[in-house]
């Protein structure tokens, strides 16, 4: 993946990584430590399937500073003390089911970082179609990647093929 991202990657693309469930974690691992340590990219990451604290505990054990990404949690608030997090870098989301404020809060944070190239990932698409009825996630994931493609954002959306609906991989 890293090697692909180097090669083929322009600020304005929009990647679709294809995932089993089994080595997601490494895969996205491989995604992050690229952008973050080789091209020295600042982003946003949508954590829809995983913590954010569990991510940041992974990319800590390999070797990767997660201080310059902003994450945006939506699943710790569903379980008790979930929000109760010792890391600045994490925004909460109530649910997954709440796509405008995980647009607009993406948005801010882009905003906030234009000294560097940024990146937006999210982690699960699948995990958004459970939540989510399929039509109205595809035309967010539509939009979503359009919007960042115009403001030149290199845009990751992690999903697990088998798992995903049809009409929501036919918009990516």
């Amino acid at each position: 993946v890293a090697q692909q991202l180097a090669e083929e990657a322009t600020p304005s693309s929009a990647i679709q990584v294809r995932v089993g469930t089994s080595n997601s974690e490494l895969i996205i691992a491989s995604i992050l430590q690229p952008l973050i340590q080789g091209f020295e990219m600042r982003g946003v990451y949508i954590c829809a399937s995983r913590s954010a604290t569990e991510i940041i505990q992974t990319l800590e054990r390999i070797g990767v500073d997660p201080s310059g990404i902003q994450f945006i949690d939506t699943v710790s608030s569903g379980f008790i003390g979930g929000t109760e997090v010792p890391y600045p870098n994490i925004r909460f989301v109530d649910s997954p089911i709440m796509l405008e404020s995980i647009m607009l809060q993406t948005l801010y944070h882009l905003g906030e970082n234009t000294d560097t190239g940024n990146f937006v990932i999210v982690d699960s698409v699948n995990a958004l179609s459970i939540y989510n009825e399929k039509r109205m996630l595809a035309e967010y994931l539509h939009t979503f990647i359009n919007t960042f493609r115009a403001r030149e954002v290199l845009t990751v959306i992690v999903n697990v093929p088998d798992q995903t609906p049809p009409g929501v991989l036919a918009n990516l």
